[in-house]
């Protein structure tokens, strides 16, 4: 009995974290300045963070950060072998710890 109710719970929170994914705004486009970078989404929120909690970026010149590709939830920068995530964003966990 208790196997069938986890099954359901686990089903229950798949179903709710693929809704809330769908759910989340966009990447539209993305800023820079000396010591942040801007992430414009298509809900119109502007989330900045320091550059300094994406080393890799930190450190890449200004050609490499603006070689960024934006699909839908998610920004690549191919050359330096990063990625980040709207879901990651807005809820935190792109935060150096």
């Amino acid at each position: 009995m208790n196997t069938v109710k986890t099954a359901q719970k686990k089903s229950i929170k798949r179903t709710m974290e693929n809704n809330s994914f769908a759910e989340m705004p966009v990447f539209e486009k993305i800023g820079f300045d000396s010591e942040s970078i801007s992430f414009h989404l298509s809900d119109n929120r502007i989330i900045s963070i320091p550059l300094a909690w994406v080393p890799k970026l930190e450190r890449a010149n200004i050609e490499v950060k603006e070689s960024y590709i934006i699909r839908s939830h998610f920004v690549f920068w191919e050359s330096i072998d990063e990625i980040i995530g709207v879901k990651n964003l807005l809820n935190g966990s792109i935060v150096p710890k």
